[in-house]
C-alpha cells in the first residue's frame, strides 16, 4: 500500500477512491478487489472499483487526496 492508504488495523484496508474504510474479507467475499502491480486494493462498492480499475494511477498518485 502507499503510504497515504494506511488502514488501522490488519483486517481493515482503505479504498483508494474514496477513502472509506473497509473490512477485507467482506470486499474480498463481494469481489470488491483489484490488483495493481501485485498489489490488492479493496473497495467500499463497485463504482469505486470500477473508477480504479479505468486510472489507478490517479487514485495511486500521492497528491491524490480520497473524498467521499
Amino acid at each position: 500500500m502507499t503510504g497515504h492508504l494506511m488502514p488501522e488495523r490488519a483486517d481493515e484496508a482503505t479504498d483508494p477512491v474514496c477513502g472509506m474504510t473497509v473490512d477485507v474479507k467482506e470486499a474480498t467475499a463481494k469481489g470488491l478487489t483489484a490488483e495493481h502491480e501485485g498489489t490488492t486494493y479493496n473497495f467500499c462498492g463497485r463504482g469505486c472499483k470500477l473508477e480504479f480499475e479505468e486510472d489507478p494511477g490517479h487514485y495511486l498518485d500521492p497528491s491524490y487526496r480520497p473524498s467521499m
